[in-house]
């Protein structure tokens, strides 16, 4: 363990994934897309629909990505496909792209696309009414003009691992290094991608104990923000003892 730090929680290193897009929700965005300012009528008779929509509850708006990333002039394929109840297949999808109160597009398809001329960062919505009258809205963020890992901390420089004490296939090992950017808020230590511990942004080392050294070790260390999102982390191999 890190002396004097505190324990790291699997959480607090973990950053949401983006997911893609359904297969069947950019096939059904590519054959039938929405008229943009259009309202339309989705409201058909569908043989594949196996549930009265009045009787299955509303729809559960939820984007598949909880924040969406893009340059301006890039297109973003927004895709809300998992909302429906089991067995309701029509819906009417309302989508406005910059938050602004007023719905953008409309049509029966739950994946739209959009692109962003200039840089913004706010919030899209999206409203998802079904043939029963249920309805349900949900937003996302949109970031455009930067990346998802814009802002966090840089990996640290001049990582090493120096052995200051031994006994019996167990070691104190001191981990040092210098920022390679602003300093973060907090420096988190891992072992073979395990978390250790942390210490205070403005610490260069910290020592851990009761290190196990049968094998080669990866140490990293990683800057945190105040919010816990984690930046880059930077590795050095701590060798194994010889027998």
């Amino acid at each position: 363990m890190v002396a004097g730090a505190v324990l790291l929680t699997a959480s607090s290193c973990a950053l949401p994934g983006a997911e893609q897009p359904s297969a069947a929700a950019t096939q059904a965005a590519a054959t039938a897309a929405a008229t943009p300012g259009t309202a339309v009528t989705p409201f058909l008779p569908d043989p594949g629909s196996t549930a009265d929509p009045a009787a299955a509850g509303p729809p559960e708006a939820k984007f598949a990505n909880p924040d969406y990333y893009a340059m301006p002039g890039q297109t973003i394929t927004f895709d809300v496909s998992g909302s429906l109840p089991r067995g309701v297949n029509i819906a009417q999808y309302e989508w406005d792209f910059d938050g602004d109160g007023v719905f953008d597009q409309v049509g029966p398809i739950p994946v739209a696309t959009h692109s962003y001329p200039v840089a913004f960062e706010g919030a899209a919505t999206v409203r998802i009414t079904h043939a029963g009258g249920g309805s349900s809205t949900a937003s996302t963020g949109v970031h455009i003009g930067r990346g998802p890992r814009d802002g966090l901390p840089v990996a640290p420089v001049n990582v090493s691992v120096l052995v200051t004490a031994h006994s019996d296939g167990i070691s104190t090992v001191q981990v040092s290094w210098e920022p390679g950017g602003p300093e973060p808020y907090r420096w988190g230590v891992t072992v073979d991608g395990i978390p250790a511990g942390v210490v205070e942004g403005k610490a260069r080392t910290a020592t851990m104990t009761d290190v196990r050294r049968s094998r080669d070790l990866e140490i990293g260390v990683v800057g945190f923000t105040e919010n816990q999102a984690m930046g880059t982390l930077a590795i050095v191999i701590l060798p194994a003892l010889d027998e």
